[in-house]
């Protein structure tokens, strides 16, 4: 994820939304209590021995794409295929299997469900793997 300063930075660049860094942060926030993104600490050990807190990795979780999707946002589908190639390399990093899908997310209607079914077979990912 980018920086605070740049999502800020492209919200009024794209968006002409003009927003301060608090507001940001609860809309962050928000979209973490939600069960919409994932994040992921990360600290770094210096050369003296000390730790320090280093920026967050963030993530869509598969309930945050759906939301993403079902507020019209265009590039949802490209951010779900994104996801799937990452976790089909089988790649040990973040986010693994259990942070894009912790089994929270369950469809509101079976219209919704086969929605999301064919969405994954379109992008040939075996349904039982997520």
């Amino acid at each position: 994820m980018t920086s605070i300063d740049t999502l800020l930075l492209n919200l009024a660049k794209f968006h002409k939304i003009i927003i301060k860094r608090r507001w940001l942060f609860e809309c962050l926030r928000w979209l973490l209590d939600n069960g919409y993104i994932k994040r992921k600490q990360r600290y770094a050990h210096d050369d003296i021995g000390l730790i320090t807190q280093i920026p967050s990795m963030i993530t869509f979780t598969l309930k945050g794409i759906i939301w993403l999707k079902n507020m019209g946002v265009v590039g949802a589908k490209k951010i779900y295929k994104s996801m799937v190639k990452w976790l089909n390399k089988g790649d040990k990093r973040f986010p693994k299997d259990s942070d894009f899908d912790d089994g929270s997310y369950k469809a509101k209607t079976p219209e919704d469900q086969k929605r999301l079914n064919d969405l994954l077979t379109s992008v040939g990912t075996d349904i039982s793997q997520i």
